[in-house]
């Protein structure tokens, strides 16, 4: 009998070692798929191809690069079972201080490159369920940051956004055998987390309102400090590829050090008591 061909993964934004996407892509190649890593430049990803991974440039936010990125998987692979939308970056400012240009600009990246990877791998990802026998698996990558922050609100915005997307994807293409997952990461060490991943998002021309910029600081330094003790990527990458393998693998998923408070508590306080509770935290930044 033929052998059986390996599963293959497309995961986009592995550009940082650090990344989630970079330590989930090496975690399935160790469980056996063939896993085509990709970010906006080839050489952020040499020590993945180092260790066996299939390296594509793309860019989630350009079509010709979408086209090309799928023309390669198609005649190199000839099927995809699981595509993980984790690309993303960030950026810090109170919302009065937010450049609305800018925010369009993240709005390309982190909303509408996943959908337009969707859009564009549906086809091989329902091919590939019919020949696998199973559901092909799509993985959006959303955050905590959806509870509403101070001066995550851009990002926030983003990742609302593309939360609602996942839960509509998933109800309109489970017909073609395809079965959309929402991640929400509530405090994971990446290099986003930390801050090295981040956009410059602040107006030209500042509101007065605020200290802005020892107030961008003073959050940053909060919020990576609130990172210090939670799980690392390669923890969650774990998780991950568990969940993709699993026989039925769940519709949504929480990770992170502080994901039990992110899926049953915050959604059930009141929202003055959530408010107070983010005053807490924020009292000494704004």
């Amino acid at each position: 009998m033929p052998a059986t061909p390996p599963r293959v993964a497309l995961i986009t934004g592995c550009s940082e070692p650090t990344s989630l996407g970079a330590h989930l892509a090496l975690e399935l190649k160790r469980r056996g798929f063939r896993v085509f890593a990709s970010a906006r430049k080839l050489s952020t990803m040499d020590a993945l191809k180092a260790e066996g991974l299939d390296t594509i440039e793309l860019d989630v936010v350009s079509a010709d690069s979408i086209v090309a990125a799928l023309a390669h998987i198609t005649a190199e692979a000839g099927r995809l079972d699981v595509l993980v939308n984790n690309a993303g970056i960030s950026g810090l400012a109170p919302l009065l201080d937010t450049d609305i240009a800018r925010m369009k600009a993240l709005y390309d990246v982190n909303v509408f490159g996943p959908l337009a990877m969707v859009q564009a791998f549906a086809g091989l990802l329902s091919a590939g369920a019919k020949e696998a026998g199973r559901d092909s698996v799509v993985i959006n990558v959303g955050s905590g940051s959806v509870n509403g922050f101070p001066c995550l609100g851009a990002y926030g915005s983003f990742k609302a956004a593309l939360q609602i997307m996942s839960d509509v994807l998933r109800r309109e293409v489970k017909s073609l055998h395809i079965r959309v997952i929402t991640l929400e990461l509530y405090g994971v060490q990446t290099a986003m987390a930390d801050g090295h991943k981040t956009f410059d998002i602040t107006r030209a021309t500042l509101s007065g309102f605020y200290d802005t910029p020892t107030v961008k600081e003073k959050a940053n330094t909060l919020f990576s400090e609130r990172m210090a003790n939670n799980p690392t990527s390669p923890q969650v990458a774990k998780q991950l590829a568990d969940a993709i393998l699993a026989s039925s693998p769940p519709l949504k998923m929480w990770a992170g050090g502080e994901a039990l408070p992110g899926r049953f508590v915050m959604p059930a306080l009141p929202v003055w008591v959530m408010d107070s509770i983010v005053a807490r935290m924020f009292a000494k930044i704004l």
